[in-house]
């Protein structure tokens, strides 16, 4: 259950990067919080504790802490990602509940929700 439901999640967020839906990098998801879009963030867990503080300060909304940096990274073909953002549609509330799922199954935090 766990292994598929991490496979669903790798899917959502390699399709959500190739349809620009999702927003990669710290500035890209700066600029859609600031732009007022409603949405929630991805933060790997090993980002620099400034970083995830100032992202932070400026979303009023759920982050995740999920993934390594090279395995977000990965998943898109690039070397390090960060942060993504990702707005509430559809796609974006289906990736939050899979995303739940598994941390949940993890025994993981999902007091991540602001």
């Amino acid at each position: 259950m766990k292994d598929q439901l991490k496979k669903q999640i790798i899917s959502h967020i390699q399709i959500g990067w190739r349809g620009r839906i999702i927003h990669i990098g710290y500035d890209q998801a700066e600029k859609e919080i600031k732009r007022g879009k409603k949405g929630f963030l991805i933060i790997a867990t090993d980002v620099a504790e400034r970083t995830k503080r100032n992202i932070l300060s400026l979303l009023n909304g759920d982050y995740y802490q999920i993934f390594t940096k090279r395995e977000l990274g990965s998943f898109i073909g690039k070397e390090n990602v960060g942060i993504i953002f990702v707005p509430e549609t559809k796609f974006g509330l289906k990736l939050k509940s899979l995303i739940k799922q598994f941390l949940d199954l993890e025994g993981g935090s999902v007091n991540c929700q602001r």
